[in-house]
């Protein structure tokens, strides 16, 4: 048998080295690939309510409609309740996203989906839920239609 020089050991273990940090760089990149698509969905998103939330500033007595039932509001609350529902569809829909992403701690995201189940059942809102994106739909078939059920 034939011993393996010094230099060849050296060279060996100096390339394991090298493709353990090129392994690790792509995992560095993957994973800020991600964070930066999470920093645009948000952005999105921050627009989108912004957008949203706009007619409740600085008018206390729309901000009011949370309190009132939904068969005493006059058309205008109306109006002004299904804004705040999209607007509150619109923050669910993002934390799914980072969700996905893994960007939500588990105990937020468990938070989360009790909202979900909450907005979603909130059945006389049905006509304020927009069109979200085809994995945030998937995943709303999912849970349980209360509103189905009655």
């Amino acid at each position: 048998m034939k011993q393996v020089s010094l230099d060849t050991w050296i060279q060996l273990i100096g390339m394991l080295g090298v493709l353990g940090g090129l392994i690790f760089v792509g995992l560095e990149m993957q994973q800020n690939q991600r964070i930066a698509i999470g920093a645009n969905q948000q952005s999105r998103a921050d627009l989108r309510a912004q957008l949203l939330i706009t007619p409740f500033q600085g008018n206390i007595e729309m901000a009011r409609v949370l309190n009132i039932e939904w068969e005493e509001m006059t058309e205008e609350q109306k109006l002004a309740r299904g804004t705040h529902q999209l607007y509150r569809w619109n923050t669910l829909e993002n934390m799914f996203v980072q969700n996905q992403l893994g960007l939500v701690a588990p105990e937020t995201w468990a938070l989360m989906e009790s909202y979900i189940k909450t907005r979603k059942s909130e059945c006389y809102l049905r006509d304020y839920m927009p069109n979200f994106n085809p994995a945030f739909s998937e995943y709303l078939r999912s849970v349980p239609d209360e509103c189905a059920e009655r």
